[in-house]
């Protein structure tokens, strides 16, 4: 690969690795102060809640970045219709979705102050996932640095907004609405770097009924490989939510937050690689040295979280969470093993969907959440809290294998994106 290509990837991940470090930071201080100022009971109710709006992202994933970012990548004249219509979809599936998990919480959350924060929270789902394309457009041009800023503002606003809340003694409730905010700055902002970069558009006359009917076609291919890659990051929790005592499952809960907020790192930085070799050597029939080249970086990466969980976890947890989650460091070191695995299959996916191939995306998802459910419930009894990484990796791997077996016996044709 030509050096102007590597010295944009690493122009591109120091970008990406700036803005998630000051997010994972300005986000543990956000989840300290909630933990400090309402105590266990106060920050089980937020952590339900950050759930139920990760889920609520996760099924208005129509046209995700992953199956329309390759497509992206090889526009040019055409790129204004084609963001404009690609919104229009995800916005009909943010709201379906907002509407389906309000009424899920309404119906099923029995404790007033979880309810209220998980309602207030839901709100930001149409502000965040619409404006995700306007993410990947930067992405397909290999420039981070526009989606750093609108996130970087956005979450400083919330700190400081929740901060402020805090001080003046606000509801639960109204400081939910700083994640509102947060997501409303960032589409504010990303809305206005896309008309400097098109000026002279005006999206709303692209938008077309065949042409968005077209992307959510192709985009509702990939839907079910990125539902049950979100119910497969979160199975654990809710399986071993019923079946372990309550103090055990708050220590868990903990390291497997932490490992979400890693995991996110992984997306960024395989989106900022992707875009600067990997669909290039794709399209010119590499896509085993891509894969390979892209697992190993991802590898090495997501090696510094295991380093990490085991030299700073016990610092990190007693000065954030406080002394009483120390017995959360096992936990967060298995974790971040398995987030070597996940950093790794974002190559795979990635691979997959510029391959045009979401029936294996599906596959290896469907694989891994059957397996990993299994593992937990035959195993918690005598294993505990730690049978959830243990039953995470066996269920990827096991979604690897399926994958590669069938790859092996069928050989389907590898048409391009």
């Amino acid at each position: 690969m030509s050096k102007p290509a590597w010295r944009t990837t690493i122009v591109n991940l120091g970008w990406v690795l700036g803005d998630k470090a000051f997010a994972m930071v300005a986000g543990l201080l956000v989840f300290g102060l909630i933990a400090r100022a309402f105590g266990p009971q106060g920050a089980g109710h937020f952590s339900y809640a950050l759930a139920m709006l990760q889920i609520a992202l996760g099924l208005s994933l129509v046209c995700s970045a992953t199956a329309v970012l390759p497509r992206l990548c090889s526009m040019q004249a055409a790129m204004a219709g084609a963001l404009a219509n690609i919104f229009t979809v995800r916005m009909a599936a943010s709201l379906v979705s907002l509407v389906v998990m309000a009424i899920f919480a309404a119906a099923t959350v029995t404790d007033p102050m979880r309810r209220n924060v998980t309602l207030v929270m839901l709100l930001a789902v149409p502000l965040i996932e619409p404006f995700a394309i306007i993410a990947a457009y930067w992405n397909s041009r290999n420039h981070n640095r526009p989606n750093v800023v609108a996130r970087s503002t956005g979450l400083l606003v919330r700190l400081i907004a929740l901060a402020a809340g805090m001080a003046l003694g606000a509801p639960p409730w109204l400081l939910a609405t700083t994640w509102v905010l947060e997501a409303a700055l960032n589409s504010a902002i990303q809305w206005h770097q896309l008309r400097r970069a098109l000026p002279g558009r005006r999206f709303a006359r692209y938008v077309r009924q065949r042409r968005s009917m077209v992307y959510l076609r192709f985009g509702a291919r990939f839907m079910v490989g990125s539902w049950l890659h979100v119910l497969y990051t979160r199975l654990d929790r809710l399986l071993l939510g019923e079946r372990l005592s309550s103090d055990n499952f708050g220590l868990y809960a903990v390291a497997m937050q932490l490992l979400d907020v890693w995991v996110q790192v992984a997306s960024l930085v395989a989106l900022s690689m992707s875009t600067a070799f990997l669909y290039r050597l794709i399209r010119e029939g590499a896509a085993m040295r891509a894969l390979l080249l892209g697992a190993a970086a991802m590898a090495a990466i997501g090696l510094l979280g295991v380093l990490g969980a085991w030299w700073l976890g016990p610092w990190m947890l007693r000065i954030v969470f406080g002394p009483q989650f120390l017995g959360s460091q096992p936990y967060l070191v298995a974790a971040m093993a398995v987030g070597v695995l996940l950093f790794v299959n974002q190559v795979v996916t990635i691979t997959l969907a510029t391959l045009n191939r979401p029936a294996l995306i599906a596959m290896l998802w469907g694989v891994s959440v059957l397996v990993t459910a299994l593992v937990v419930v035959l195993g918690v009894d005598s294993v505990g809290a730690m049978i959830g990484p243990i039953a995470m990796a066996t269920g990827l791997l096991t979604g690897w294998l399926t994958l590669i077996v069938v790859l092996l016996c069928f050989r389907p044709r590898a048409d391009a994106a």
